[in-house]
C-alpha cells in the first residue's frame, strides 16, 4: 500500500461515525445535528471533513431505503495518511429496524462494566471508530444475560452505557451525568433535556452515583436510533416494572420535537 493511502481507520482506529434513525418517507430530521457533531469531531481530531459530502452521502443512501421502512443508517469517516490524516472518505451502511421494538414494553437490563473509564479521555466526547472498549464491554454484558454494560469513571460516578446515554427520573427531575464525567454528549440526550419541561420534569445535569440509581423512580437509555428505552434493571441496584410511564412520555415528547424542530 502506498504511504499516502495508509488506512488510519483500519490500522489505528482513527475515524468518526454517526448513526441516524431514518423514519418513514426517508425522513432524517436530525441530519443537521449529526453532520454538525461529525464536523466538530473532525476539527478537534484533525480529520478532513466536508459537510456537503456528508449530506450527499446520506441522501444517496436514503434512495435505497423503502419509503415505508424505518432504518438505522451509519455513516463512517474513514481517514488515510502516513503520519496523520491527510484525506478522508465517507462510507454508509443501512439496516432495517423492527416496526415495534419489544424492549419498549419490557425494558432493558444492564449491569456495571467490569472496568472503569477515565473522565479525562480526550476521545469520549466524540463518536470515534476506536470502539473496541465499548464492544468488548457490551459483549461481556450479553454473556451475563444483559442488554448492555454501564460504565463508571475513576471517581465511581455513573457515565453512560456502551451505546447510549443514561437519564434518571427522580421526584419530577430528569437527571443525567454531565459531559465532564466522561461521556458522549448525545443528540437524543440533548433533545430530552430540552423537552423535559413539556411533560412536567425539571432537567438537571449533575454527577450520578450508584445510590442515585437505587433511588430513581425510573431510568431510561437514549440515543438517536433507539430514541428512549426504559430500564427494568440495573443489576444489584435498580429494579422497576412496567408500565414505564415516564419513559413513554419522554419518547412521545422526543418524537414530537424532532419533527417540529426539523421544520424550523
Amino acid at each position: 500500500m502506498d504511504a499516502e493511502r495508509i488506512n488510519r481507520t483500519l490500522l489505528y482506529g482513527e475515524g468518526l461515525f454517526e448513526t441516524l434513525r431514518v423514519y418513514p418517507g426517508q425522513q432524517v430530521p436530525l441530519l443537521p445535528f449529526h453532520c454538525r457533531r461529525m464536523r466538530k469531531g473532525a476539527e478537534a481530531l484533525g480529520f478532513p471533513f466536508s459537510p456537503q459530502a456528508f449530506e450527499e452521502a446520506v441522501e444517496t443512501t436514503l434512495k435505497a431505503i423503502p419509503q415505508e421502512q424505518e432504518a438505522r443508517l451509519r455513516i463512517t469517516l474513514e481517514v488515510f495518511g502516513e503520519e496523520r490524516a491527510e484525506e478522508s472518505h465517507l462510507l454508509t451502511h443501512w439496516s432495517s429496524l423492527p416496526a415495534v421494538d419489544p424492549r419498549l414494553g419490557e425494558g432493558v437490563r444492564v449491569l456495571l462494566a467490569p472496568f472503569r473509564r477515565s473522565s479525562s479521555s480526550p476521545l469520549l466526547p466524540f463518536k470515534t471508530t476506536n470502539y473496541f472498549e465499548n464492544s468488548h464491554a457490551r459483549r461481556w454484558a450479553r454473556d451475563q444475560g444483559c442488554d448492555d454494560a454501564l460504565f463508571l469513571n475513576e471517581r465511581g460516578e455513573v457515565t453512560e452505557t456502551t451505546t447510549a446515554n443514561l437519564l434518571l427520573i427522580h421526584r419530577r427531575t430528569l437527571i443525567t451525568p454531565p459531559v465532564s464525567a466522561g461521556l458522549l454528549p448525545g443528540i437524543a440526550r440533548h433533545i430530552l433535556l430540552m423537552s423535559a419541561d413539556q411533560i412536567g420534569l425539571h432537567p438537571e445535569e449533575r454527577p450520578v452515583t450508584p445510590r442515585d440509581l437505587q433511588e430513581a423512580d425510573e431510568a431510561v437509555l437514549s440515543n438517536a436510533v433507539v430514541e428512549v428505552l426504559p430500564v427494568r434493571e440495573v443489576v444489584g441496584l435498580l429494579i422497576r416494572r412496567p408500565p414505564f410511564g415516564w419513559a413513554t412520555s419522554l419518547r412521545a415528547a422526543y418524537r414530537q420535537n424532532i419533527f417540529l424542530w426539523a421544520k424550523r
